[in-house]
């Protein structure tokens, strides 16, 4: 009797972002993240004002108990041409908090794609993000990598 163990190694959960060419002051931005079990990656565009504010919203996350951080652009029924979610939220009386990541490319099939998942973290990490934002958005030449502890 033969016996196969499967052993599935975690990834570490990650936010990227990348600004990508064009010319407009409006920014077109490819965001990608993992929980370590499941990715997704979608382009999108906006003004680097919105993501200054989100990284500062970031920053100063958690106002209470029930605040949340939240960027959204498009939707998800198809009237725009991607669906981009970022939610910090915390999610028990304790404090512990995660981030959800949504996006979807709004495409028919058989080029259609969309994924939606969670990355459980610490506020001080979610903090963090939204300085790493705040200076990406200064210095956006170089790609932000954001990762936290492991929880």
């Amino acid at each position: 009797m033969m016996v196969v163990l499967y052993v599935q190694l975690m990834a570490n959960a990650f936010i990227s972002l990348k600004r990508l060419p064009y010319n407009d002051l409006a920014w077109h931005v490819e965001i990608s993240a993992s929980n370590g079990y499941f990715s997704g990656v979608q382009d999108f565009y906006t003004y680097p004002e919105n993501l200054d504010v989100l990284g500062a919203d970031f920053y100063k996350f958690p106002q209470s108990i029930q605040d949340e951080v939240r960027f959204e652009l498009g939707d998800r029924t198809g009237k725009w041409a991607h669906f981009v979610l970022v939610r910090a939220f915390i999610f028990d009386l304790v404090g512990h908090a995660a981030i959800e990541f949504a996006v979807g490319n709004n495409a028919t099939s058989p080029n259609h794609a969309q994924t939606s998942f969670f990355i459980r973290t610490e506020v001080a990490a979610i903090n963090n993000l939204g300085q790493q934002l705040r200076a990406w958005v200064v210095a956006h030449d170089a790609l932000l990598i954001w990762s936290p502890p492991a929880v």
